[in-house]
């Protein structure tokens, strides 16, 4: 059974397909009016006006007429109009159906070769792994900020908190955190979330800087409100990052992941 199951999901989907679509360029215009002719007798079956029964009939049995040879071995003289309507309908719609599986075959045999080449890629190069599925830089790294308000630290490990922020200045010109990334990094975009009580504006404008071995240059700017901002950047290499509120003002900030490699 499981082999059957298997050889049948790997057999070459495009006869289907093929077949498929044939049959929607040669039949497709008789299977929408048999359609058409059987939706509107199932509606006078419903509203059951005058002469509804005589008229549902002639729609059904004109619905099996319309669908000719697609329609045997169903006879609508034989049996119950409604029920041959349907059973024609469903034998002439039966390349759609097969249609369809063949397409769903053909899109998971795709998506398995792309996730197969992708993994193989991912072992083969580290740098498309890295590329592919940035690490967070930021994560475990030692930060401080420029200051901190009373009974806060002003550095730590990971800058990150559960709360609503991880570090919190007074009131100051030009107050930042600075993030050492340990090496030197390519650094390829970052993630910052902003504190979600209250005081977000605190945060703003907020620069995003990199320090070039010399000087701290400046790689972003963010000047509108938000809780989480997300900013491709470079590709860029330091070791060090900067992110700094160019005003004199309370900062304070809940999470930065710095993503590269």
């Amino acid at each position: 059974m499981l082999t059957r199951h298997l050889r049948h999901a790997l057999r070459s989907p495009l006869p289907s397909i093929a077949d498929g679509y044939r049959h929607f360029r040669q039949h497709g215009a008789s299977i929408r009016r048999a359609r058409m002719l059987c939706q509107c007798a199932d509606g006078l079956r419903l509203r059951r006006m005058r002469g509804w029964e005589q008229r549902s009939i002639r729609l059904y049995r004109g619905s099996v007429r319309a669908l000719g040879d697609l329609a045997r071995p169903y006879e609508p003289a034989a049996q119950d109009a409604a029920l041959a309507a349907r059973h024609a309908l469903r034998r002439a719609r039966a390349p759609y159906r097969a249609l369809l599986a063949a397409l769903a075959r053909l899109a998971f045999a795709l998506a398995t070769a792309a996730l197969v080449i992708v993994l193989a890629a991912c072992a083969l190069s580290p740098a498309f792994r890295a590329r592919l599925f940035p690490r967070d830089l930021a994560a475990g790294r030692p930060w401080t900020a420029s200051d901190a308000d009373f009974g806060i630290s002003a550095s730590g490990i990971g800058p990150s908190s559960e709360g609503n922020y991880f570090f919190h200045t007074t009131t100051m010109r030009n107050p930042s955190v600075e993030i050492d990334l340990g090496d030197e990094h390519v650094v390829r975009g970052v993630r910052i979330e902003n504190r979600p009580d209250c005081c977000q504006e605190r945060a703003l404008p907020l620069n995003v800087e990199i320090w070039d071995g010399k000087s701290w240059q400046l790689v972003a700017q963010r000047r509108t409100a938000f809780s989480v901002w997300k900013y491709d950047i470079g590709p860029v290499r330091t070791r060090k990052m900067r992110f700094l509120h160019p005003a004199t003002s309370y900062f304070h900030l809940k999470r930065i992941s710095i993503y590269g490699q």
